[in-house]
């Protein structure tokens, strides 16, 4: 079997050393500035230059988040002296978002790995390849990408995969989210989510968590990814205290190893038997966190509505027993009893909760004891407390003093083999090996002993004194030809030039030329961008009667934009009927995977020709897999991006020109989409409501738009956006407006 990568967060230095102690064989880690976990304690620079020196020592890895959106200044001004020092310290990889910034660290650090982050929205291998020429070793796919998708992909590149494998999950596909900038102005894009999706939300049904996701866990499934042919198993957590990181990353490296060495049939024995070893670590990963349980994650998950916990925000616990019997004073509840089912130890915290999960009474443990033990708690009096409710442990103290102890247990020295070899008349030679590197330094000649010869007892003596450094001696050979002679005092030194040998090897180290200029980036290239634009003002349409409304009110130089993903493909010949002779253009649905992409390609099959009767003169592309479907379906006709290929800066713009993707013009009127997602609100598929409403506690509301024939969900602001632009073509983008209110924006907008 191939070696699969544990990768641990680092959301602060304690978390970063912990998790390579405790088997994580990678870390990634945000610092200062640029990495989407702004309020993580995100190590210095300096920090990081000695983490670095640790990490490639112990042949570990540490990859850096900069998966933000940057400003043109930032990425110019800002960005190389950050990764600068870094670099020359032996970064060993960035993790990226935003194309500009890809370009940027390419052209500047080209001795680094660029990992194509999560945010990137990549459904395929094919997708990928395309930010090869970027310098990318590695990519990872959307997290709702199914396992069979994943085993696709890999047959499509040799690129290194990553895969989210624990953790909690975003509701929205990663990287178009737009909801907490809606809300509050902290875009999650420029690393200050605020975490929108874990809020209640009203709908007509009631009020709940309908866009929490469930925290995933897929320890009962490493065969399957190891078999998938994954090359790095990911951990989320970097906002997650330093023990959840160790402990995930020292469950996950243990598991993967225990299948390897034990194989197929013993791992399912495992998964099989809930008293097993594994379904104890299971439960203990729960202990540490989750959120309503854990999901087996869209890898594995064949229900959408198992991905979601709607009562309950945040730790969930551990289930460890349910209230049996009621002691009453004076009339009110005093205590309650139940059966642990898990053992329960002091200093563990409990809560008593009703059936809404709701928490009705928390208490901290003093005495400790067995699963299968009566408990009797003293509770606050009058608590509404009742038979049958369930009692949760949100801290497990023994839990927390156990992960303690296992790091405090694991030596930080690296393990040398040595080997002294010394054959008279030749300079005696020392070989230091460690964790694939491997040295040989020579010392002073080996002369013939005039009266006592050195032994091999001597020469141990004064090697093996390693005293307090870095260093243990796992074994330490010496083979001495009999007779010999050598200076003692001379050992000490030949091991100090050993070990540092050793270190210059096994530490990389850079050397930084001048940066590179580029010319075309900033104001210089304002000319090349108006170039660059399509010249036409566009209207972007939903439904035939938005259609014959914008055609019949809107003026010559008017593109028409007909969006598949809302237009159902049997009013397509009407739509483009309608159209007659004007310009228009095409976007299809911003999802293309899984089963609908199946029905997506069904439906071009079926009604699709009608594009090749009367072609569009523009496709607007809202998604890799959208390129590369035009690109091979109509490679003459011209591409321009939605708003949801980032372009913040002019490095992007020009990666997304060398595709041969132009830009838009400005949106003056339209809704924000702020979330593109798999699950469906509320919670299951229920095709027959099309349209709902949400709305948070601060009165911000949002209508969710089913796309039910390629299974996904665009969720909007309530009410459009107005921007006022003096200059230049302009868009207008329409989704739930009536014909009346087309026609009355495109009269305001003098369109």
């Amino acid at each position: 079997m191939k070696e699969i990568e544990i990768l641990a967060p680092a959301g602060s230095l304690e978390s970063l050393y912990r998790a390579f102690q405790l088997g994580a064989d990678a870390v990634y880690v945000g610092t200062s500035r640029f990495g989407a976990r702004a309020f993580a304690k995100n190590p210095s620079v300096e920090e990081l230059k000695e983490a670095l020196t640790y990490a490639h020592l112990r042949n570990k890895k540490i990859y850096l988040t900069t998966n933000t959106l940057l400003e043109d200044t930032e990425l110019e001004e800002e960005l190389f002296p950050l990764i600068a020092p870094l670099y020359e310290a032996g970064l060993d990889a960035c993790i990226v978002q935003d194309l500009g910034v890809l370009s940027f660290l390419h052209e500047n650090f080209p001795g680094m790995d660029l990992h194509a982050s999560t945010q990137m929205t990549l459904f395929s291998g094919k997708e990928a390849e395309l930010y090869r020429p970027y310098g990318v070793t590695r990519f990872v796919p959307a997290r709702e990408l199914t396992l069979d998708e994943i085993k696709q992909a890999r047959k499509e590149t040799d690129l290194e995969i990553e895969v989210f494998v624990h953790g909690a999950l975003c509701y929205c596909y990663s990287g178009q989210c737009l909801m907490s900038e809606a809300i509050g102005g902290r875009s999650g894009n420029r690393g200050m989510c605020a975490q929108p999706c874990r809020l209640p939300f009203r709908t007509s049904g009631g009020t709940a968590h309908y866009l929490s996701t469930k925290d995933i866990c897929t320890l009962m499934y490493i065969p399957q990814l190891v078999d998938a042919g994954i090359d790095s198993f990911k951990i989320e957590g970097r906002m997650k205290r330093a023990e959840y990181s160790a402990y995930m990353a020292y469950l996950y490296r243990h598991y993967v190893n225990v299948y390897r060495e034990m194989g197929f049939d013993y791992y399912r024995e495992l998964v099989d038997n809930p008293e097993s070893v594994l379904w104890k670590d299971y439960r203990s990963s729960m202990d540490l966190y989750n959120r309503g349980g854990f999901s087996d994650s869209y890898l594995f998950e064949k229900k959408k509505e198992n991905m979601l916990y709607e009562k309950r925000n945040g730790h969930y616990g551990l289930r460890v027993g349910e209230v049996t019997a009621l002691v009453q004073k004076k009339g009110k509840i005093a205590a309650a009893a139940f059966v642990a089912s898990e053992a329960i130890h002091s200093q563990d915290v409990l809560e008593f909760r009703n059936e809404k999960d709701e928490t009705i009474y928390e208490y901290t443990v003093k005495n400790p004891v067995e699963r299968g033990d009566k408990v009797t708690a003293n509770v606050l009096p009058g608590s509404s407390i009742e038979v049958g409710q369930s009692v949760y442990r949100t801290k497990n103290a023994q839990l927390l003093k156990k992960i303690q102890t296992m790091i405090e247990s694991v030596s930080d020295k690296i393990g040398l083999y040595g080997s002294v070899t010394g054959r008279i008349g030749e300079p005696l030679q020392l070989q230091v090996e460690a964790l694939g590197t491997k040295i040989v330094v020579s010392g002073d000649e080996v002369q013939k002993a005039s009266k006592r010869p050195v032994g091999r007892e001597d020469i141990v003596k004064r090697l093996d004194s390693l005293g307090n450094t870095k260093y243990k001696w796992e074994e330490l050979n010496v083979s001495i030809e009999e007779n010999a002679f050598l200076p003692l005092g001379g050992l000490k030194e030949l091991r100090r030039r050993a070990i540092d040998a050793y270190e210059s090897r096994a530490v990389i180290r850079r050397h930084l030329e001048k940066r590179t200029s580029h010319s075309s980036s900033g104001q210089k290239n304002g000319a090349r961008e108006e170039e660059w634009m399509i010249h036409k003002n566009i209207i972007s349409l939903a439904d035939t009667e938005q259609i014959r409304a914008a055609v019949q009110e809107a003026k010559e130089n008017t593109m028409f934009h007909l969006k598949l993903e809302d237009l159902p493909p049997e009013d397509w010949q009407t739509a483009v009927d309608f159209i007659a002779d004007k310009e228009y253009a095409v976007s299809f649905p911003r999802v293309i995977r899984g089963n609908g992409k199946k029905v997506w390609e069904k439906m071009w099959k079926t009604y699709g020709s009608v594009f090749q009767n009367k072609k569009p003169s523009l496709f607007i592309i809202n998604s890799h897999a959208m390129y590369l479907q035009v690109r091979e379906w109509f490679p003459e006709i011209p591409m321009a991006a939605e708003e949801n290929l980032y372009r913040k800066n002019e490095r992007a713009k020009e990666v997304y020109r060398k595709m041969g993707i132009a830009g838009l013009p400005k949106c003056c009127y339209g809704r924000t989409a702020v979330m593109v997602t798999e699950g469906c609100v509320p919670g299951k598929c229920e095709p027959e409501q099309q349209r709902i409403l949400l709305q948070t506690p601060k009165k911000d509301k949002f209508i969710v738009v089913k796309h039910c024939h390629y299974c996904y969900n665009t969720i909007y602001t309530e009410q459009p956006g107005k921007q006022k632009i003096k200059d230049g073509y302009k868009r207008l983008d329409f989704t739930l407006e009536s014909a009346k209110e087309v026609r009355e924006e495109i009269r305001e907008w003098n369109f």
